[in-house]
């Protein structure tokens, strides 16, 4: 039986092999598992079910194939277009019709549990978007949480490329048109100077040193290691984050 905190919300983790900074990272290895399955398994804390969405691409057969040995299911849809991806995952009969969906990078293999069972608690009727400001929280914490009828509702045929590939932006663009809830980052991972995502070599070397001693490190504790250890932190602190918005 799902508990209060993990009722209505399916979430949906995006996942590509062709990064063109570190190519195949989704299934690197990290503490004796793919990123991918760390991000699925900490998705699992806040969410009733995990769906990853891929492309159709040949290089991606490889993240179906993860997908179908682990036991995930898995959807494909068009390489150039993110938000009509999820708009295939949420039509798919294998995907549970929850009013709300999670939107999950498949990049943020320390995603926060506690942060997106937050946002998951403040979901209410009058909000589009549940989220956390960006600069508010380290790098690779926190989700989004997206009203299904308010994502089905946008007019694919108005969105611009950006929007396509980014998914969630243009409701932070229309501020007179989407209500967007943004929910206080607890002040043990206020921290948006740190770094715990994955793009680069340098993150994958800084993820394997944390994530090698203690694979089910939590986020909160990931902070907690790189502020009292900032030679760790230094490892990616020259990386920059390419800002949707």
């Amino acid at each position: 039986m799902q508990s209060e905190e993990t009722r209505h919300v399916v979430a949906i983790v995006q996942a590509r092999m062709g990064s063109s900074r570190l190519p195949g990272k989704v299934l690197l290895p990290l503490g004796g598992r793919s990123v991918l399955e760390h991000v699925v398994r900490r998705a699992r804390g806040f969410a009733e079910q995990v769906v990853v969405c891929t492309s159709e691409l040949e290089t991606d057969d490889a993240v179906a194939a993860h997908c179908a040995e682990i036991g995930y299911v898995c959807v494909r849809g068009a390489s150039e277009n993110v938000f009509q991806r999820f708009r295939k995952t949420l039509a798919d009969r294998r995907v549970l019709d929850t009013p709300w969906f999670a939107r999950v990078t498949a990049d943020c293999p320390l995603l926060s549990t506690a942060l997106a069972k937050r946002l998951v608690a403040s979901m209410e009727p009058g909000f589009d978007v549940v989220a956390v400001r960006d600069g508010d929280v380290a790098r690779g914490l926190p989700v989004e949480i997206v009203r299904r009828a308010s994502f089905e509702a946008i007019d694919h045929t108005e969105l611009d490329a950006p929007q396509r590939e980014h998914v969630t932006l243009c409701f932070y663009e229309q501020p007179e048109r989407y209500a967007c809830r943004f929910v206080e980052v607890p002040q043990a991972i206020r921290h948006p100077e740190l770094r715990l995502t994955l793009d680069y070599p340098e993150d994958h070397e800084l993820l394997r040193r944390l994530l090698e001693a203690d694979p089910d490190l939590t986020a909160e504790q990931a902070v907690e290691e790189l502020l009292r250890k900032p030679e760790l932190a230094a490892i990616n602190h020259q990386r920059k984050q390419k800002a949707p918005r």
